[in-house]
């Protein structure tokens, strides 16, 4: 994708990464906008969220993509919004927190009228108060552990925290009898997120961790780190990095000596990295040693999903190739589902407004007496119209949040064919995670 003003458009939107501007700041008090139906139908409802479009983790950047133009997709085409348009607005966070932190505060000044906004393990410290501050909904994807308890009523997590990935990959390798284990992380937060999990799980099931070997991204060579792991003879290998790292590192690994099982964690299932490692260690090695533990459990016949994969068909020119890598991706089902439960907050609320409707995200998913189980957007506008109470479920089924507004599922463990098409050999309950402590 490209970087310098990069532009995705589908139905009814145009999401587009945002230069530098001497915009003056907004008051707290005059962010949201307040659309009742009857309104313009032409005024968007306005979300942000940063992407890293250059440094680190730029690999996010295809999982971003699948999970909201996708959304952005059911909902406009759907009706919008009471009748808006949802725009979204993308800027580039440099995979930095400080240049998140200013690029989010200009894109504040510059639309003052936002709904709701996101952030990822390496943003949410610093966005999050900003967007408490404004009474922003903010739907995280930060996988650190200080969030497990929030009690910031603005906060959402729609994904287990990262420690209890790291975990679910321990059961995995203590259901394979692996008992001495080394990692291979890269030193970039997204990566580093799962590996005190790991740590802990590995504890918890008494294997042995036999190194932990960090590595810098995008190195030309990795032969020191290799050596060191090959001296440490492990049986399996817990990893997570960008896939040009994986690639040179694991193809090192080939060529000084044998391979043996890689468990990638959630962050790893998609072309950007697993092209790169099938071509560097062969197809044939791919398929027999690589797994990937990833939070959810994906059901192809549950009807959220095949909508899902309908919308994702319907925006495929604009989703990193192939497209139907993303179909039964959990972290981008995951990211696509919370998304309509924000719109569908708005809806019931009758307002685009944070702190309006900031209190009807629990209830969108939440069971209850008379309520009508809905899998879409457009079954939701129906059901709130006709005058219902409403509980989604979503792509990896009920998304109940406890009261810290997390919600924790079972986690898969998966097989990919080359061009990253997943399949499920095994799950790992959120009992068997909890168990490990």
């Amino acid at each position: 994708m490209s970087v310098a003003g990069a532009v995705t458009m589908t139905a009814g939107l145009l999401a587009v990464w945002a230069g530098p501007s001497s915009a003056k700041p907004v008051a707290a008090a005059s962010v949201g906008q307040s659309l009742p139906d009857g309104t313009s139908c032409s005024t968007p409802v306005q979300t942000i969220d940063g992407i890293p479009f250059t440094g680190s983790e730029t690999f996010e950047v295809g999982f971003a993509d699948a999970i909201n133009l996708p959304a952005l997709y059911e909902i406009n085409a759907n009706g919008g919004i009471m009748c808006h348009q949802e725009k979204m607005t993308f800027y580039d966070d440099r995979s930095d927190a400080a240049d998140a932190l200013v690029a989010f505060d200009r894109e504040l000044a510059l639309n003052p009228s936002i709904s709701w906004t996101q952030g990822d393990t390496t943003t949410t410290p610093v966005l999050l108060p900003v967007a408490t501050r404004y009474k922003l909904p903010f739907l995280s994807a930060a996988g650190l552990g200080i969030y497990d308890k929030s009690t910031n009523p603005y906060f959402y997590r729609y994904a287990p925290p990262d420690p209890a990935n790291g975990e679910a990959m321990a059961v995995w390798a203590q259901r394979k009898g692996y008992t001495r284990v080394a990692t291979v992380f890269g030193t970039d937060a997204g990566s580093q997120g799962d590996l005190p999990g790991v740590i802990n799980g590995l504890k918890a099931i008494h294997a042995k961790l036999v190194t932990q070997i960090n590595i810098v991204p995008d190195q030309p060579n990795y032969r020191t780190d290799v050596e060191r792991l090959l001296a440490s003879k492990p049986q399996a290998i817990m990893t997570e990095s960008d896939g040009p790292t994986a690639s040179t590192f694991f193809s090192e690994l080939k060529q000084l000596g044998s391979l043996v099982p890689i468990i990638g964690t959630s962050g790893v299932p998609s072309e950007s990295y697993i092209g790169p490692l099938s071509k560097a260690i062969g197809t044939a090695n791919f398929a027999k040693d690589f797994v990937a533990v990833v939070i959810g459990v994906p059901n192809p016949s549950a009807p959220a999903y095949k909508i899902y994969a309908n919308d994702v068909s319907n925006v495929r020119a604009k989703l990193e190739a192939p497209w139907q890598q993303w179909v039964g991706n959990p972290y981008t089902l995951n990211g696509y589902s919370s998304a309509i439960i924000f719109a569908l907050a708005m809806d019931w609320a009758h307002s685009t407004v944070g702190s309006v409707f900031n209190k009807y995200i629990p209830m969108v998913t939440a069971p209850g007496k008379n309520k009508v189980v809905v899998n879409s957007y457009k079954a939701g506008v129906a059901a709130l119209k006709a005058g219902k109470s409403i509980q989604y479920v979503g792509a990896l089924g009920p998304m109940v949040l406890n009261k810290y507004h997390n919600w924790f599922p079972d986690e898969a463990v998966q097989t990919f064919s080359p061009s990253a098409a997943a399949s499920v050999v095994g799950v790992v309950t959120t009992q068997q995670i909890q168990k490990l402590g």
